[in-house]
């Protein structure tokens, strides 16, 4: 019995609400109905926050990633790994390229239609030049600087030996 009272419990407290019949709220006014609606016309000096800008924002990305700073980017990534001095010529290998002076560069990245040159090698340093349609232009220059010093990468701290391995350490003598 005490089960189908609780079961029972919630349908009696829901029943004057039922009873009352239909409620009688008020209704409300949303506003005009889409059909009558007027359009906002904007007058020809003002900027539609709404349109779609991916055109604009595309051309500003490619001025930034220009085919000029890719390559300066790619050559400034890369290291002289060694030099050749002989018959009056100084070669160059950076990475997997060898640069001679009068010498064009193959291209590097896909697509490339900027032509590149090494202008000079010197001890140093290794110039390469942009190659111009206009032979008035000031040339526009990569300069790679030459250091075959040996660097260490990585330093380890020293080891501290065991006083009872001190002895294991020295030269056996004969």
């Amino acid at each position: 019995m005490r089960k189908l009272l609780l079961s029972a419990l919630p349908f009696v407290f829901c029943l004057p609400a039922f009873a009352a019949g239909p409620s009688r709220a008020p209704v409300l006014q949303i506003g005009e109905l889409p059909g009558e609606k007027v359009p906002d016309l904007l007058r020809p000096k003002e900027n539609n926050p709404f349109t779609r800008r991916e055109t604009k924002i595309a051309e500003v990305a490619a001025d930034r990633e220009s085919e000029e700073s890719k390559l300066r980017a790619l050559f400034a990534g890369m290291s002289v790994t060694g030099v050749i001095r002989g018959g009056g010529a100084v070669k160059v290998l950076l990475e997997s390229l060898i640069l001679e002076q009068g010498e064009s560069i193959p291209s590097l990245i896909e697509g490339q239609t900027e032509r590149l040159v090494v202008a000079r090698n010197t001890d140093t340093q290794v110039e390469i030049d942009f190659i111009e349609g206009d032979e008035h232009a000031e040339p526009r220059k990569i300069l790679i600087p030459i250091d075959l010093r040996p660097r260490v990468a990585v330093r380890m701290p020293p080891i501290k030996i065991p006083a009872t391995m001190k002895g294991a350490t020295q030269p056996v003598s004969r």
